[in-house]
């Protein structure tokens, strides 16, 4: 199949992208591993941040400070300002397209209070927006003609003579490896979180795929190291969305006393509850002096997944938390544009790094990043699209892909998938958690070589190729430990504590010599380098190249 522009994720930022490219006039495919209510765009419940009421509480300007400080320091100012100011003009396109954020009876959108915003910004449908956002957006991209191909699950990044030329997949129904050519792509597919199993509000399969095949293809990864953990999680990983307490829910220990701000940053808000746990207490949300009518009518989805999840009543009872694994910071390394370090591939969503969260993402400012910079990435991989000639397959790559598939099927399996995935998951959470230090992260280092050993014994116990759940597993794994070993290595390399990477053994952050993002090259024979060098040359030719080509 060829297309001109191919977008890998279906979550707000793929959506988004396939929508403006599929309006240049451009031949558009959303490839999705299972199906679009699976991204964590559609599990984003709290609301979108924007300045809409330009009056005495709030300002375009304060919400450029809020993200400047909670970014600790490592932030794209340009990025961050362009972002702000087109935010109210985001949820203007949204409303018209359909999405029904709560509204007063005026008419006027509700905004709610998240934790690092000096005002109430947080636009909100109940504590479902993500979802709400996501229906809408895949309904518009029907009714626009944007295919939209599930269970397809992404094997690598195509090249010929070093130049993109499609990407090579696997099919889930029949274990079939197939390719697309393209003359752009879109990265859109997600974080990394759910590698942390056992401890994450992900799903398994946001296990870093599409970021571990971009560094495979030599793409520039940057700042691995900043994992976000959400301060309220139940013990089974389900996310209790901040909107909790965004509506006025405290954060208490078993004798009932608040001992912290429940709207800190997450980052200065896990450390706070994880160093409560350490002590001994337990620490739970209390929602008992709020209105049945403000749980009800506000937090559905919370006090549905509180009964189902822990068996709690909200209105009655405290319910348990603890911090979780939640969104990833780094990824793909991007221009302002979205375009990487390979020519004809965009970047955008929480796979990307664009330089808004820096060191530690506000609440509220994720939807908005994937909307921003998805409606970026479909407007440049249409404008290159146009002007570009697809570029042949080489199919000794797709034979190559398809060989593997086969071994991971045929062979015999010497080790236990679910057990290896979870065991990683508990390595990382204890070593690479909310805390770490030189000691715990070379011991999660040394864990994840042991599985990198192992893997090669890893094959399906199952030999049907319909619908093999065991093999996409095995592949998300293999891809989990690229991605681990390189976040680890991130993590060694920051000697410092900024935003959501706290060090103990550095609790300081050094701006000397760490005020830059991390860089990660894939140096080949499992080599990574990584680097706080930014490649300013590169920067300044492709700078002057993209004058000459839209002029």
């Amino acid at each position: 199949m060829l297309y001109d522009v191919i977008i890998v994720g279906s979550g707000i930022s793929g959506l988004f992208s396939a929508l403006y490219a599929k309006r240049a006039g451009c031949s558009v495919v959303v490839i999705t591993k299972s199906n679009p209510f699976r991204s964590n765009s559609a599990v984003a419940s709290g609301g979108i941040n924007a300045v809409i009421n330009l009056d005495e509480y709030d300002s375009v300007k304060r919400h450029i400070q809020d993200t400047l400080e909670g970014a600790d320091g490592l932030s794209n100012a340009q990025n961050i300002n362009d972002m702000c100011h087109d935010a109210g003009d985001i949820i203007a396109e949204l409303k018209q397209m359909g999405v029904g954020f709560d509204c007063d009876e005026e008419g006027n959108i509700k905004q709610r209070p998240f934790g690092g915003a000096s005002s109430n910004r947080t636009c909100y449908i109940a504590d479902r927006t993500g979802s709400a956002i996501v229906q809408t957006l895949l309904q518009q991209c029907r009714k626009e003609g944007v295919e939209i191909l599930s269970n397809h699950q992404l094997l690598n990044i195509a090249k010929f003579e070093g130049r993109l030329s499609g990407i090579t997949l696997v099919q889930r129904s029949d274990s079939h490896v197939i390719a697309f050519a393209c003359k752009s792509l879109v990265l859109a597919g997600g974080g990394y979180a759910g590698i942390f199993r056992g401890h994450s509000t992900n799903p398994q399969e946001s296990s870093g795929d599409i970021i571990a095949a971009a560094l495979r293809a030599d793409m520039k990864l940057s700042n691995l190291e900043f994992v976000q953990f959400h301060p309220s999680a139940l013990k089974n990983g389900a996310l209790i969305s901040e909107a909790a307490r965004g509506e006025g829910a405290y954060i208490v220990d078993e004798t009932g006393l608040r001992f912290t701000d429940e709207l800190q940053t997450r980052d200065t808000l896990s450390r706070c509850i994880v160093s409560h746990l350490l002590l001994g207490h337990k620490v739970y949300l209390d929602f008992r002096h709020l209105s049945t009518q403000t749980i009800e009518t506000k937090l559905p989805s919370t006090q549905k997944m509180a009964l189902n999840g822990a068996g709690i009543d909200i209105r009655t009872e405290l319910l348990e938390i603890t911090p979780s694994a939640h969104y990833t910071i780094g990824g793909i390394w991007t221009r302002g544009d979205t375009s990487t370090n390979l020519p004809g591939v965009f970047a955008c969503g929480e796979c990307a790094v664009t330089g808004v969260h820096g060191a530690n993402r506000l609440g509220g400012n994720s939807l908005l990043e994937g909307i921003y910079f998805g409606r970026l990435a479909g407007i440049e991989a249409s404008r290159r699209a146009k002007r570009q000639d697809f570029l042949p397959i080489d199919y000794a790559q797709v034979n190559k892909e398809y060989r593997r598939i086969n071994l991971i099927l045929e062979s015999e399996s010497h080790f236990n998938i679910n057990a290896m995935r979870k065991n990683l998951g508990e390595s990382l959470f204890r070593n690479v958690g909310v805390y770490r230090s030189e000691s715990t992260l070379v011991q999660a280092l040394e864990y994840v070589h042991y599985l990198m050993k192992c893997q090669y014994g890893l094959h399906c116990v199952n030999k049907e190729k319909h619908n093999n759940v065991e093999l996409s597993s095995i592949l998300e794994f293999k891809n989990a430990l690229y991605i681990a070993e390189a976040m680890i290595l991130s993590a060694l390399k920051r000697e410092e504590s900024r935003g959501v990477h706290y060090r103990t053994d550095f609790p300081s952050r050094n701006d000397k010599y760490y005020a830059t993002p991390s860089y990660i090259r894939n140096l080949g024979d499992g080599f990574l380098r990584i680097s706080f060098e930014k490649d300013t040359l590169g920067d300044f030719l492709y700078k002057v190249k993209s004058l000459f080509t839209r002029a």
